[in-house]
This record gives structure tokens, sequence and C-alpha cells, in this order.
């Protein structure tokens, strides 16, 4: 038992003790390679992919903040992601990164765990950003976090005919944001991510999804509770895999309009 309780604590110091490294080389917005091969990844924060709209921006932003730097690796509730990638903070000097990606404006807050030592801050610097069209808030890349800016942004994109879209017109809206009306006749929960889909053709038709780590803020049982309804989402309209989608972040983006119809949803 004792040897059991040493090999803890030991960790424990480990996961909580800092290290300087140097950065080699940038993958994206928000994950780089250090000197000694690792991968780390920001925590708290997500950019664009480097093929998405925006991607390669969050990247040379990334790059200028630590690129041939020594930057300190500051870790928190978990070590690894699912990829084996380090989840740190990251500071130069006494410059937090992932918070400056946020306030800038090249990174939206994305919280794949609750309990974060700077969650309440990063969460204030994303939403002024977003407020103040900061970085690539200019633009259509991220999902504004409340559902005050998402309908500003609709008005903005749909001067003329703000009105609703059928589901099935989502592609011909890609990077402007919508309000898009359907059934919801499918839902999946993976470890990440729950899908609501409006076709039996899930890889190939528009969806909605909401990240597992935003749930707590919805209804309860939301996979089976989302299924079967009539809704309205309102959101940007992404492109992910040749498909297109909108990230649901609050709860207030989904309408239920009552029971599916029978008609052509």
């Amino acid at each position: 038992m004792l040897r059991i309780m040493a090999c803890c604590c030991l960790l424990a110091s480990a996961l909580a003790a800092d290290e300087a490294v140097e950065v080699v080389h940038v993958h994206d917005g928000d994950t780089f390679l250090t000197e000694d091969g690792r991968s780390v990844r920001l925590l708290g924060i997500d950019a664009a992919e480097t093929y998405e709209a925006g991607g390669d921006v969050a990247g040379e932003m990334l790059e200028k903040y630590v690129l041939g730097r020594k930057v300190r690796l500051e870790s928190d509730r978990s070590d690894t992601d699912h990829f084996g990638r380090l989840l740190r903070w990251v500071w130069v000097g006494d410059t937090n990164v992932n918070l400056l990606m946020a306030r800038n404006g090249y990174a939206e807050v994305r919280l794949f765990q609750e309990g974060l030592k700077y969650e309440d801050t990063l969460r204030a610097l994303g939403e002024e950003a977003a407020r103040l069209g900061r970085g690539l808030w200019a633009f259509n890349v991220y999902t504004p976090p409340s559902i005050a800016l998402i309908r500003e942004r609709v008005k903005r994109d749909n001067p003329t005919d703000p009105g609703v879209i059928h589901w099935s017109e989502a592609a011909d809206y890609m990077g402007k944001a919508a309000v898009v009306e359907g059934d919801i006749v499918r839902t999946y929960q993976s470890q990440r991510v729950l899908f609501l889909n409006f076709h039996e053709d899930y890889r190939n038709t528009f969806f909605a999804a909401i990240f597992t780590s935003e749930l707590p803020r919805f209804p309860t049982d939301a996979k089976d509770y989302y299924l079967g309804k009539r809704v309205r989402i309102t959101g940007i309209i992404k492109e992910y895999r040749g498909a297109p989608e909108i990230i649901v972040s609050v709860p207030e983006q989904i309408e239920v309009l009552g029971p599916a119809t029978d008609t052509e949803n």
C-alpha cells in the first residue's frame, strides 16, 4: 500500500511540474512539436484545421508566438489526450499563449473537460473576442459563444432574407450563418461528439454537432431528447468531410418545434 501511495505521489508531482522546452514546428493553431519530438496540444482552445477557412492564419499566429522559442509547459487535470499529445497551458515569459490565442480571436474556447485552471478567464476572453470581432471572429470561422451574437451573424449574412432554410439547402449556405429547419431522424454519440442527423445518409447530408463537454448545458439525455423532433438550428454552416454542419455550443441554438413530421422532412 505504501508503495502504491508513493507512486501516486510521484505521478501527481510529475503532472504538476512545469518544464521548459523549445518549439521546433507548429502543426496548426493549437498544436506544436517540441525539440525532443513530443506533440503539445494547447488546453482550452480549438483552432481551425489547416485545411479549413482561417486555419492557415491561426497556424501563422501560433508560429509567431512560439516557434523557435523556449516555452514553459504547465499541466492541468489530464496529462495527454487520446492522440497521445501533451495537454498543456503554454507560457512565453509571463504570457499565457492559450489565453492570447483566444483573446486575439485566432482560436475559439473549447473546454473538453471541466475545472481547468484558467477556465473562467478563458471564457471571458473568448466572449470578448467574439463580441468585438477580433481576428478570425471578423469572419464566419468560429461559432459565437452566445445566441445573441449568432443571431446578429444571421442578420448580417442574410440582410434581405433572414428567414429559415430547409436542411437540404444547407450546402448552398456554406460559410454563412443561417437558421436550418428539419426533422432529426438519427442521433449518435461518440466519446467527443453528439451528432444530430437530418437524413439516414448521415455522411453526405447536413447535421448538427454538440461536443460532449458542452452536454451538461443541454437537456438530460440529449441524444434521446432531440431524436424524432422537428427543430430549427441557428448557427454557422461549415463543411466537414464534404457535408454541411453546424456546431451547437449553447442550447438556445436549437429550437424544438414539436414532433417530427410524417412528410418529407
